[in-house]
């Protein structure tokens, strides 16, 4: 590759990964917007998370062609592959993370009667932060190529993961109650969104440490639970 290509290569590489930081602050945004129309049950600002999706999936299709013109016109070297393989796979989370917002806005727009000071809500306002704040590190990983701080994902996602596992005895509250127990259930399959949101955080994280790095290695062994001995 001549200089001027490679100059050019290097540009079009930088390009993608600002698509890409771009999009996860668009979902980082869209993710305090859904909690905050979670916990003040507003239907309207629910129905924009859901439009304003089409500006996550946009930043998702330029980031992912721009990968796939690099790859496809360019011959990256291994380092720059690591940058090409690190943005395409961050890419695929970052957008499910943004799909996660938008069931979470699903569910308050189908009006459900849950009580908005319940101890569930609560709860579930504690972990949209704790997404939030883990997103924003993965973000800050990337921004200064730390493996450090990627993996120090693991401790935060473990904190969201005992959250979630309360929502069941929050649940429990409910359970003589048919009417409230149905708007509670569905409280717990908001929590696992938000526990799935962190979970892709995680495997963000996974690939800006092994952009760094230059060794894949999960942060966690999927075959012991958290938990097993």
């Amino acid at each position: 590759m001549t200089p001027i290509a490679r100059s050019s290569f290097h540009e079009e590489l930088d390009a993608a990964e600002t698509s890409l930081m771009a999009e996860g602050s668009v979902v980082k945004h869209q993710l305090a917007r859904i909690v905050r129309a979670l916990v003040e049950r507003d239907v309207d600002e629910a129905e924009s998370v859901i439009k304003d999706d089409d500006k996550v999936d946009d930043l998702y299709l330029a980031t992912e062609n721009r990968v796939i013109s690099l790859l496809a016109l360019q011959a990256p070297v291994a380092s720059d592959l690591r940058l090409v393989s690190m943005i395409m796979h961050s890419n695929i989370h970052i957008e499910r993370m943004g799909d996660l917002c938008v069931n979470i806005a699903k569910f308050v727009q189908a009006r459900h009667p849950y009580p908005s000071d319940s101890p569930m809500v609560e709860r579930l306002t504690d972990m949209g932060g704790r997404a939030a704040e883990m997103l924003d590190l993965a973000m800050s990983a990337l921004a200064q190529r730390s493996a450090e701080l990627a993996e120090s994902l693991l401790e935060k996602d473990a904190a969201l993961n005992r959250l979630n596992r309360g929502m069941l005895g929050d649940l429990k509250t409910y359970a003589g109650d048919e009417e409230s127990f149905e708007w509670a259930v569905n409280l717990v399959l908001t929590a696992r969104y938000l526990e799935r949101f962190g979970d892709h955080c995680v495997d963000f994280a996974e690939q800006i440490a092994f952009l760094v790095t230059g060794v894949f290695r999960e942060f966690r062994d999927a075959s012991h639970p958290e938990g097993a001995p």
